[in-house]
């Protein structure tokens, strides 16, 4: 048998721990994205941005808590989410880092009631059932609304359901309105014979944001994969907007519903969907959510925001 000197078993070694270096430089780690219907994971191939240079593993779960504790975990690196769920995650001490944010339409909140209800203003849902999504940018949108009309929810019937069973129970007529948004919204107004109250968009900002943790940022290879997917996203909802018709088949793709009421939805908006970096408007924004939230109970604690915000990220999305 032929024994290896130890010269020669030093540079196996060698060559071995080089090869392991640069296979793990040719095979970064993936970046782990939340994907759902409607992110604009569903159409970066559409906009020519799903090519990148390294692998995107795809995170589908379910969104709120489990978001939060798939980032938590490191199970997760980037997450399109509303401005709620980073309130959580300050009080409960998760590193979360936002790093973006998306300016969308004002008009993705609403309200629908039935048509005949007699139901034409805010004063009017005193006594009502009124149906949101509980600790969601709907639940915000309903005491905001009714806040700066002299109300709150002890003068309304609330009943927190999630969208799909409120739809239902709003088409049955067991929920005199629904507090909901986007395509649900036109859903509920078009087929349920239902009508949006008029003046209502304002209440709230139409802001998500994009969230990773400081772990990811430290790490200068996830760090860099954070600031090129951000780009491209940035550039795929530069391309819905320019492409509402191919923007309407993929979503009626996806969804099953008709594209005619995403184009509906498209025209109808408020603004272009745009990914942009941190500003000061956008961190007052989720503040007042906070102290919102903390004014009816629904956090224990009051939130200082700021400390979330990163604006690391901003040269590359502002350019």
């Amino acid at each position: 048998m032929h024994m290896l000197s130890r010269r020669q078993m030093l540079l196996a070694t060698g060559v071995l721990a080089a090869g392991t270096l640069l296979g793990a430089q040719a095979a970064p780690a993936p970046l782990r994205v939340w994907r759902y219907k409607g992110s604009a994971a569903s159409f970066l191939a559409d906009a020519g941005q799903a090519d990148t240079p390294y692998p995107v593993e795809w995170v589908d779960i379910g969104g709120g808590n489990l978001v939060l504790e798939a980032l938590t975990s490191g199970h997760l690196d980037y997450a399109f989410m509303s401005e709620i769920p980073p309130i959580f995650a300050s009080i409960a001490k998760v590193p979360l880092a936002l790093v973006a944010v998306f300016k969308g339409d004002n008009n993705d909140s609403g309200i629908v009631v039935k048509k005949g209800s007699g139901i034409r203003r805010i004063a009017d849902l005193k006594g009502k059932t009124i149906s949101y999504v509980r600790a969601t940018n709907t639940h915000y949108f309903v005491l905001n609304m009714l806040r700066q009309n002299g109300l709150s929810l002890a003068d309304v019937n609330a009943v927190p359901l999630p969208v799909q069973d409120a739809l239902t129970a709003f088409r049955n007529g067991h929920i005199d309105a629904l507090a909901t948004g986007g395509i649900s919204a036109l859903q509920a107004a078009t087929q349920m014979d239902g009508e949006l109250l008029e003046n209502v968009s304002r209440y709230y900002s139409g802001n998500y944001v994009i969230a990773t943790t400081e772990q990811v940022l430290a790490d200068p290879l996830r760090r860099s994969q954070i600031g090129d997917f951000l780009q491209r996203e940035k550039a795929t909802w530069a391309w819905v907007d320019a492409h509402p018709e191919q923007w309407a088949r993929r979503s009626e793709a996806l969804t099953g519903i008709d594209r005619t009421l995403y184009l509906r939805q498209f025209r109808q908006r408020s603004q272009p969907a745009r990914l942009v970096g941190i500003d000061d408007s956008a961190i007052a924004s989720q503040q007042q959510v906070a102290d919102l939230f903390f004014e009816n109970r629904l956090i224990r604690q009051s939130v200082d925001v700021r400390p979330l915000w990163r604006n690391d990220f901003n040269p590359l999305l502002n350019s």
